[in-house]
């Protein structure tokens, strides 16, 4: 029973290892089969092709300049809150009866803690 069990463990392994092999030699045809598709590609130079490639490199492009102009609006937008709100925290804090100022001061500053995240 013994020799048996060992000799299922050691076909396992040959196998796992095939398998392994297998697979690096698979990984290793793809990735020479793209280098090849790659290199065959920026061969070519029709007009055609040109048209694409600037296409795709002017739509990168405008992708990363729209990504960087929202991020810049958004970090506007977000700055003017802020300064909205420590306008109308500060009228508050004037405007209050000293008995709710304690009360209303432990309110904006929580409200503060969580404009500055």
């Amino acid at each position: 029973m013994e020799k048996s069990l060992m000799d299922i463990l050691n076909a396992g392994i040959a196998l796992f290892q095939s398998g392994e092999d297998k697979l690096k030699q698979s990984l290793s045809d793809l990735d020479h089969a793209y280098q090849d598709l790659k290199s065959k590609g920026a061969q070519n130079q029709s007009e055609q092709a040109n048209r694409l490639r600037d296409l795709i490199q002017k739509t990168v492009g405008d992708a990363q300049d729209k990504l960087l102009n929202a991020n810049e609006s958004s970090k506007v937008v977000i700055n003017q809150l802020k300064e909205n709100f420590e306008k109308i925290s500060a009228q508050i804090d004037e405007s209050l009866p000293e008995e709710f100022k304690a009360k209303a001061k432990s309110a904006i500053e929580e409200l503060k803690k969580l404009t500055k995240k």
